[in-house]
């Protein structure tokens, strides 16, 4: 096991919170203890709702794009709204780190992405738009090497509301990052390596919630500055979908 900025990633099995048989009733309740809703409200009024996982004690990660813009940031779990009063961010990479220190929800099991295996059964998490919590059973398609990670495609699906939630494997551990799909043939969704949670933020020691974020995405970038893999789909008709709900 290797413990990084906090966040404990495990190697090799580890007997995890989900019971059962993968991807039944029980491994849903099980896995999905440790995913919350996140809500954002704007300046204006407005707001919007995403995804987010616990990925340590009072620690909740996301993407970064359902904060964007945002005055105050909250989670919702079991039923009880959290404030969260410190963010850590890697733009780049659209990883967010929510600091939520009432939070009392148990942290998932990081699994590295690396470990993946291309045809492995997968298991997406979120709210979707915005509402209850949504379940996809599928797998792994493609594995694109990308900036010192491992970007996942798979066939479970997500929309809207799901960006921040979780992809985990058949023993309940999370894999990945639910981030953004493309509009093209095929399964076309996209998730960040927990690679990028673990090393992203050894040495940011975050700021305000509000605070602007500036930088964009890897995968919001100009068609000629996209990552390799991308432009192949955006090529063949394929567009970038972000999964975020917008009020």
């Amino acid at each position: 096991m290797l413990k990084m900025s906090g966040l404990v990633v495990a190697y090799g099995f580890c007997c995890t919170a989900a019971q059962g048989a993968p991807f039944d009733q029980a491994y849903w309740i099980a896995v999905s203890s440790g995913v919350v809703k996140v809500e954002v409200s704007r300046p204006n009024g407005g707001y919007s709702l995403g995804t987010g996982v616990v990925v340590d004690r009072g620690k909740v990660v996301t993407a970064c794009h359902v904060l964007r813009g945002g005055a105050r940031v909250a989670v919702l779990y079991a039923g009880v709204r959290h404030s969260a009063v410190a963010r850590s961010t890697f733009a780049e990479h659209d990883i967010c780190l929510l600091q939520v220190p009432l939070l009392e929800a148990r942290p998932a099991v990081l699994r590295p992405t690396s470990q993946l295996a291309i045809g492995e059964d997968v298991g997406a998490i979120g709210f979707t738009a915005g509402a209850g919590v949504h379940y996809a059973h599928g797998a792994v398609t493609h594995l694109y090497r990308y900036d010192s990670g491992i970007v996942v495609q798979g066939s479970a699906a997500f929309t809207s509301g799901a960006s921040g939630g979780g992809l985990f494997d058949a023993d309940g551990r999370l894999v990945g990052i639910l981030m953004f799909r493309m509009r093209a043939a095929g399964a076309q969704y996209f998730s960040a390596p927990v690679e990028w949670i673990a090393g992203g933020f050894g040495d940011n020691a975050g700021e305000a919630v509000d605070a602007e974020i500036s930088g964009e995405p890897f995968w919001n970038r100009a068609p000629d500055r996209l990552p390799y893999f991308m432009r192949a789909n955006i090529g063949s008709a394929g567009f970038v979908q972000r999964l975020v709900v917008l009020q």
